[in-house]
This record gives C-alpha cells, structure tokens and sequence, in this order.
C-alpha cells in the first residue's frame, strides 16, 4: 500500500523524535559517567606527578615493553647519506658553558675506585670552569653558573638564585667516592659509530651520524661495585649489572635513569661525535648519551655524572608524569 506524502512525513518526523530522545538519553548517561570518573580520579592520590590510575597504566604498557625487549633486537641502521647534515636542536635544561678543559665526567658505584689513577674521595667538590665568553663565575661542589642564552625561561630564573645539586647517595653525605674521568679516558676505549633514527617524544624523527664508545665498553673498562670479586672474562664481568645507570648533567638541573638492560644495548653509545666531527655544545659537548631504544627526553646531553645503581635513580620527565621507560 502505497503512502501519501503526509503519512510518510509523520512516520519520519516520529522516528526522529525518537531517535532524538534515545540519543539524549545516551548522551546524559555518557555525561554523568564521565563526570563520575572525572570526579573520582581528582581523588585518586598522585604517584611520581600522576594519578595513580594513569600512573598504572603507563607502568603496565612499560611492563609489556620490557618483557618484549630482547638485547638482540637492534634498531634500524642507515647508510651514512642517510644522515641529517644538520641535526636538529633539542633542548638546553641543564646545558652550561663548560670549558672543555675543566670538564670532569664523574663516575659513582665503579668496583674498587681507590685502584684507578683517576680517583677521588668526593667527585661531587669538582669545581667546572666557564668559558671566557659566558662572563660567569665558577661555583662551588661540581656545579656551574647557568647558561645566559638558549635556557628555558623558567629554569634560568631558578638557576640564577642556586643551581639544582646532584642527587647524593644518602649513605656518601661525608663525600661520594668515585673517578673524575677526562676525555682522553673515553677516547681510550673502543670507538664505535652508528646511524640511527633519533625519535622526540614530540612527534618528529631524524636520521643521525653518531660517534662514540659504546657503554657496555664503558661498563667493562669501569665495572660496577658488584662486579668487583669476577675472575671471569670482561665479556662476563658484566652479567651482574646493577638494574639502572643514573646520568646527570653537570649542574644537576636535568637527569635521568635507564635500565641495565639498555646500559649493555650495542646501540647504546656515549657519543661524542655528530657527522664525524665533536660534538657541539647545543648537542650535549663533550660527551652524551645515544640509544635509539629510547625517547629523545632519555638521551641526556652533557654528561657530568654517572652512577651505577640497583635503585631506580631520579629522572627528570618521570617527575613531570611522563613514563619512566620512554622506549620506542
């Protein structure tokens, strides 16, 4: 039976009404849900600057990466025309006007620092120098005046009243023993390069030409504490790593921590080269880390500090609630 104009108009009409009140309807109990959820997580309590909800969550989706992590699976690598000719900037916490001269990479948790020439009874009263340039006076215990241009406004303010002091051992507060490490230490070892993908956690991506020593190279020259009574082969002497190696800059204003599993990665470099040439000093001079396992916000520039840990050391964006793994 066909339907005259007006009947099919009502028909439609009433369907649309009734659509419109399902939808409604819908759209008040989706309200009300995520007002609730809304609601209770304002209550929830904050874990290292997030909801512990999100915070579990993260940590669940890092648990996952670690468990599928294996140290044979290598990132990507490229022919060397592959390679960005100028790597992009990114950013400058923590980056200071150091003389290459007075640069001291201090090292924490070695096995029997007092054997090697280059130790100390407190790597933590190294005094920086600054280049003549920087018009700024060195400061006290192994920090350094602030960096006049290129800072983040925020962390300038703060630097100019006190500089961020590295994170001390509680159990090293009459000194932190250790090894003040010179270039021509790193140089030493075993040189190795690579081309990787360098990946911001902002979304962009370049391909790079790094140069450096790898750190499980590092590891062997200058195993941890818990490595000090192997006979074994060096190749071996590093089965018993510590589960974190902590980094942080010279001035103590950025850190970060990195699993022993990534510490031992092949792709793991304390790069001091870009394009074949030295660093420079807005890509971390004279010495960063590299992995292409991780974020750009774990690849920490200028390296003042190194320390050997079984406890998750402090890091910087992980207090700001990002995710303490940031791999890829």
């Amino acid at each position: 039976m066909n339907k005259t104009p007006s009947q099919v108009e009502r028909e439609t009409v009433a369907g649309l009404r009734r659509r419109s009140r399902r939808g409604f309807l819908t759209a008040a109990i989706a309200a009300v849900a995520g007002a609730g959820i809304w609601k209770w997580l304002n209550i929830q309590p904050e874990v290292d600057g997030l909801v512990s909800p999100f915070r579990k969550a993260m940590e669940f989706n890092a648990g996952i990466a670690r468990r599928l992590f294996r140290e044979r699976t290598l990132a990507a690598e490229f022919e060397q025309s592959k390679a960005v000719r100028s790597f992009r900037r990114n950013g400058d916490i923590g980056l200071s006007e150091i003389r290459p001269e007075d640069w001291r990479l201090q090292l924490v948790g070695v096995s029997n620092p007092a054997s090697y020439a280059q130790y100390c009874r407190d790597v933590s009263s190294w005094t920086y120098g600054m280049n003549a340039s920087s018009g700024a006076a060195p400061n006290l215990r192994g920090t350094v005046a602030p960096k006049k241009l290129g800072m983040h406004e925020e962390d300038a303010k703060g630097a100019a009243v006190k500089m961020k002091a590295m994170e001390m051992p509680e159990d090293m507060s009459a000194g932190v023993p250790g090894l003040l490490l010179t270039m021509a230490d790193v140089r030493k070892l075993p040189h190795a390069e690579m081309v990787t993908e360098f990946k911001c956690i902002e979304g962009w991506s370049e391909i790079v030409y790094w140069g450096g020593v790898r750190l499980r190279d590092f590891l062997v020259a200058f195993p941890p504490q818990r490595a000090r009574d192997s006979q074994s082969a060096s190749t071996e002497r590093t089965t018993a790593f510590p589960k974190y190696v902590g980094l942080d800059t010279p001035d103590g204003q950025y850190y970060v921590g990195i699993e022993g599993e990534i510490a031992l990665h092949p792709q793991t470099l304390l790069a001091y080269e870009l394009n074949g040439q030295p660093l420079t000093p807005d890509h971390g001079a004279p010495l960063r880390l590299v992995t292409p396992l991780k974020y750009g916000i774990k690849q920490l520039k200028q390296i003042g500090r190194i320390t050997y840990t079984d406890t998750q050391p402090h890091d910087y964006w992980h207090e700001q609630g990002y995710d303490y793994y940031a791999g890829l």
